[in-house]
Parts: C-alpha cells; structure tokens; sequence
C-alpha cells in the first residue's frame, strides 16, 4: 500500500500557485500596463500617469495647462485617454484626473457649482455656460465650458493656475410616469 505524502504535495501546489500568480503578473505589467501607460503619456496635455490594479483600477493623469491639451480642450483630450483606457482594461476603471489647482479656482468652481447643477436640470444648458463663462470673466478666470451626451467639461485658468473638472450628468429624470 503506498503511502501519500502531504508535504510533497503541499509544496507543489504552493511553487505551481507562486508561478501562476508571477506569470499574471508579468503579464498585466507587460501587456497590459506598461503599453497603457506608455501610450497615455503620448496624450498631448498628459505629464504622468500612475496606474493602481485592484477591484476597481485605478488610473490617475496628471494633466498640463491649457497649451498642452489637444487643441486646447479637456473633451478632446479626456476623449482620448478614455478610448485608451477602456481599450486596455475595459469598462469600470475609476479615471482620475490631477490638475495644478489653486484656492481661488477651486471656490470659483464651487461657486458655479449651483448654476451648472441648475442647467443640466431645466435642461438650459447654453444659458448654463454663458452664466459661468461671465461670472468667471467676472472674477478674471479664463473658463471653458462644454459638453458632449455624458460630461460637462470645465476648464478653469487663472495666472500659472489652472483646474480641469468633468461633471458626469444624465438627462433622464427618474420618478413615476403616468
């Protein structure tokens, strides 16, 4: 009668797991994350990319100013970085946007706060962005606003300074129809 040995056993299936786990690993830093990120540095206006693996992925950008973005619009450049984002990693990765931001353009975001909430509920949304476009010009910030059938866009720039917001907004109302 043969004896079956556990610590044998046990010691394979440990070195197969560690080999398992290694093997994914190399292969989400070198077909996976390594092109992502080389190719979201290719974004024009992205300085940095730093991408974090875990239930959800993270990716963070840092972004430049206003001259570094393409065509000078944070649509077009956000438009890009998530085409390459979901094109790698698919659907629910948490995109995270870094800015250069100051004390002053951070209240004026939260000041137009309530006039952009307002627009995108009576659905006014060319007066929406003339409204913040003059109280920014107002307070001498430098200020884009648009949009496309998901985000608002905000761009806002005062002297070195500059803040990029993207507002997910839904024209669905929910409640009950009769």
């Amino acid at each position: 009668m043969s004896r079956v040995r556990l610590v044998p056993i046990v010691l394979i299936a440990i070195v197969a797991l560690a080999v398992l786990f290694g093997g994914w690993q190399a292969y989400q830093h070198f077909n996976l994350l390594g092109p992502l990120k080389k190719n979201l540095q290719q974004v024009e206006g992205v300085q940095t990319v730093d991408i974090l693996t875990g239930s959800p992925d993270v990716v963070q950008v840092q972004l430049g100013p206003f001259s570094k973005l393409k065509n000078g619009d944070l649509q077009q450049t956000y438009d890009d970085i998530t085409s390459q984002v979901s094109s790698k990693l698919g659907t629910g990765v948490t995109l995270q946007l870094s800015d250069d931001r100051s004390g002053t353009l951070a209240q004026a975001l939260e000041n137009f706060n309530p006039v952009l909430l307002e627009g995108v509920t009576k659905g006014n949304y060319t007066e929406m962005i003339s409204q913040v476009t003059h109280m920014a010009k107002s307070q001498g910030i430098n200020c884009r606003v648009t949009m496309d059938t998901q985000y608002i866009y905000i761009q806002l720039a005062k002297g070195g300074h500059y803040l990029y917001k993207v507002m997910p907004y839904s024209t669905h109302q929910g409640g009950a129809a009769s």
